[in-house]
């Protein structure tokens, strides 16, 4: 009778032993799923000493990042989306490799807000208001609503 609980005792630590490594590295790992947000700040202290033309080339560099901040986003979604599906079909620890905080839109939203500013410090300067490029990423990342920029105190 010994001899058969020893063997069981062997065979359920040789199976439990892979799965509970295999366990604790998708918990490890699943931290690595994703990264924090940067949002700049839609204020700076040199705002006050910006001429025209300073305001201009960083309405444009701001519209650079959120493009390349736009397709992170969609590759990140994209790679969600194989994740949930292989966690749900195949393997679920890949469900610990999601990125649910989403930092992109974070980011995006900071940047929308910065070139907010800037416009209506081009307004106040009496400078050309600087035209988007992007109104039709803006129009897709607000869900084809176009809404209107939130009043701002002088």
């Amino acid at each position: 009778m010994d001899l058969f609980i020893r063997k069981d005792n062997k065979a359920a630590s040789t199976i439990l032993r892979p799965v509970a490594a295999l366990v604790c590295c998708a918990i490890m790992l699943s931290s690595c799923g994703g990264r924090e947000a940067h949002p700049i700040a839609s204020t700076s202290a040199g705002d006050s000493g910006i001429d025209c033309s300073g305001i201009s080339r960083e309405f444009a560099a701001n519209e650079r990042q959120i493009l390349a901040t736009v397709k992170e986003r969609s590759q990140a979604q994209g790679k969600n989306v194989i994740l949930g599906a292989t966690g749900v079909l195949l393997f679920w620890p890949a469900l610990f490799f999601m990125d649910p905080k989403s930092p992109e839109k974070v980011e995006i939203d900071a940047l929308r807000n910065r070139n907010q500013v800037l416009t209506d410090l081009a307004r106040s300067r009496k400078c050309p208001a600087p035209k988007s490029q992007l109104d039709e990423i803006y129009k897709r990342l607000d869900g084809g609503v176009k809404t209107a920029p939130a009043k701002r105190d002088g």
